[in-house]
């Protein structure tokens, strides 16, 4: 009973924010602000002649909670991505969750504004961002992580092991071009 509880205590987790370069308004927190679609894309190559850096945040695991999947992170990213008018939000870090590590996503972004505001009407997300696919790795997260703790405390840390194992989702294609606009279905560049 013990190790169950251990274990349980020890997967949790709610999703710890640092920001930097700039606050939500005072008494607002993420959830307050309105959501609107901002670009999101990895590690995007920029020069700081172009764009203006207005500001980063880190989503890290920190204590006892469950609301730290994927598309809630990405979602207070676009939620604070929008009010600081970025045009694109670059993930320069990303962990998804694992059993052994943490149950959360975890992520470091920066949020770019692009001086050519034609070139910033272009901009559009890498298709491994595309909300069908966030939604998807963050349910298989969260079924895998809760078919794990069942397997835990039903069979201690060789039930959580054989679950991980069993669980573990196959690896994920890296999209061809993660700083590229995607080519659209009729073959041709926005």
């Amino acid at each position: 009973m013990l190790l169950g509880v251990a274990v349980i205590l020890l997967s949790g987790c709610a999703v710890g924010i640092t920001r930097t370069g700039y606050q939500l308004p005072p008494g607002k927190v993420s959830k307050d602000l309105p959501l609107e679609a901002v670009a999101i894309q990895a590690n995007v190559s920029y020069n700081t002649n172009e764009v203006d850096v207005l500001g980063s945040i880190h989503a890290y695991d920190n204590g006892l909670s469950t609301d730290c999947d994927e598309a809630t992170v990405l979602e207070m990213f676009c939620r604070e991505g929008h009010m600081l008018g970025a045009d694109v939000i670059d993930i320069t870090e990303e962990s998804q969750p694992n059993p052994w590590t943490s149950s959360c996503y975890r992520a470091r972004a920066t949020f770019l504004r692009y001086k050519d505001r034609e070139r910033a009407k272009r901009l559009v997300s890498d298709l491994h961002y595309a909300p069908a696919l966030i939604v998807e790795r963050a349910n298989a997260a969260t079924h895998r992580n809760n078919v794990v703790m069942g397997a835990a405390l039903t069979g201690g840390i060789v039930g959580m092991a054989v679950a991980t194992s069993a669980t573990a989702p196959a690896p994920a294609p890296k999209p061809a071009a993660t700083n590229s606009v995607p080519v659209p279905p009729d073959g041709k560049k926005q």
